[in-house]
This record gives structure tokens, C-alpha cells and sequence, in this order.
């Protein structure tokens, strides 16, 4: 089983072998169109809570490093490599690696500024040689819709992964279902409490959280609700040293 959510299942999705958001007639599918362009959880744009917090970040951005975990097809990515030194995308399926490496390719993106990697991030190695010549800590950790499906796997595992990524007096935004959407929809869904204890042993601080929604995509828009799924939105900061 958690081979099946650690990795089968995301692979399923990008080749269209596990398409639970599609009409089993394929109704809601365009003949000819790739799977990744129906992703349930793909807007075709950047996160909106991404972009709000660039736009006010706490953080100086001058030489700075980014790292987005379950990179996907490379939106965020693009967002990022727009405002920071270096950038680097994790995704556990090859074929997401592609695609944010095409978008990144397409936006003018340097090769030098922007790397993306397939791993799992449960394995990640510090080995593994990043085209900056940095570190595997950087200044700023992204999340998703990544960590509540790590959470199901291993939470405690996934949270202490992520917080050895981040660099001390870096800052970790991370969007993730909310427990409080009162329809039975996708993504999944943590309540407050497993948000706010999350990151409980790590040494990371909550500094923020709130209740959000993610944006439309088209499987949102297909069920049929006003809204699009409750979120959480929290920000946390690794402490400086001494």
C-alpha cells in the first residue's frame, strides 16, 4: 500500500492509467489530449498564494535558493526561477521531471539558475550534485499538495526530510488539504491540529497558518461546487543558528 501512495499511484495519474477524476467513458478527456494536461490538481498557472507571498515576502531574495517538493509540470517553478538565484524541483515521476523541465526551458529559464530532479524525497541524497554548486538547504522550501500525501505514507519521516532542506532562517510555505471542507472531494485532507504538530520535533516554527482555498483547475470545476477545496496555508521558519 505504501509503495501505492508513495509512488505507483502519481505515476498512474501522468500516464492515464489511474484517472479517478475522469469520466470512466472518457467523456472529460479531449481525444488525443496528454494526461498531465487533465491532472486533478493542475491550474496551468502558479499557486495564487505562491505569487501573494512574493509579492510581500519576508524574505530578501538577493542570492537566494528555492526548492519546490513534487514539482509537477513546472508552473511553480517557472515563478520562482523568476525571483530567485537558483531553483530546484523535486518529483518522484520521471515524466513531471519532462514537463517542468520543458516549462522552465520555454520561459527562458537558465539551465545554470534552475535544475529539477527525479527522487524520492523520502531518499534524498545530499550526493546528488546540484548545478549551482550549493547545498541541499535552501533558503526557501515550496509544498503544494506534496506533503499530505507524504503524510500518508510517513508523516514524521516526510517533516523531518523537509526540514533538514531548509537552511537555518529559511522559510517553508506549504499548502495542504483541509479537514474542514465539508464535501467528500479530493485533495486529501489534514485538520489544524496535524498541520499545526506536523512539524513537531523538527525544530521548524509555525509562524502562520490559515484557512485558504486552492485554485480552479478543471476537475474542480467539473464537480460541480461554487468553491474550489478548502486548503490549508501555513509558513514556517527554520531558527538561525546560536
Amino acid at each position: 500500500m505504501s509503495e501505492w501512495l508513495r509512488r505507483e499511484k502519481w505515476v498512474g495519474f501522468y500516464e492515464g492509467s489511474y484517472a479517478p477524476h475522469l469520466k470512466s467513458d472518457g467523456t472529460d478527456a479531449a481525444e488525443g489530449t496528454e494526461p498531465s494536461e487533465k491532472l486533478p490538481w493542475r491550474s496551468h498557472a502558479p499557486a495564487s498564494q505562491l505569487l501573494a507571498f512574493l509579492d510581500t515576502s519576508v524574505l530578501s531574495l538577493s542570492k537566494m535558493r528555492a526548492l519546490e517538493l513534487g514539482c509537477g509540470t513546472g508552473e511553480n517553478l517557472v515563478a520562482l526561477a523568476q525571483v530567485f538565484d537558483f531553483v530546484c524541483g523535486v518529483d518522484i515521476v520521471q515524466e513531471a521531471v519532462k514537463i517542468s523541465e520543458a516549462a522552465l526551458k520555454q520561459a527562458l529559464i537558465p539551465a545554470s539558475t534552475a535544475q529539477v530532479i527525479c527522487a524520492d524525497i523520502f531518499q534524498l541524497s545530499p550526493d546528488v550534485r546540484l548545478v549551482d554548486q550549493g547545498s541541499w538547504q535552501f533558503d526557501f522550501v515550496f509544498d503544494c499538495q506534496c506533503f499530505h500525501c507524504l503524510y500518508q505514507v510517513d508523516g514524521r519521516a516526510a517533516a523531518h526530510v523537509i526540514a533538514k532542506l531548509l537552511a537555518p532562517g529559511g522559510y517553508l510555505l506549504m499548502l495542504t488539504g483541509n479537514s474542514e471542507e465539508e464535501a467528500a472531494r479530493g485533495p486529501v485532507q489534514l485538520s489544524r491540529e496535524e498541520v499545526l504538530h506536523a512539524f513537531d520535533g523538527t525544530g521548524l516554527i509555525c509562524k502562520e497558518l490559515s484557512s485558504t482555498r486552492f485554485d480552479w483547475t478543471d476537475t474542480y470545476r467539473r464537480q460541480d461546487f461554487k468553491d474550489p477545496p478548502l486548503a490549508w496555508c501555513s509558513l514556517w521558519m527554520k531558527p538561525e543558528l546560536g
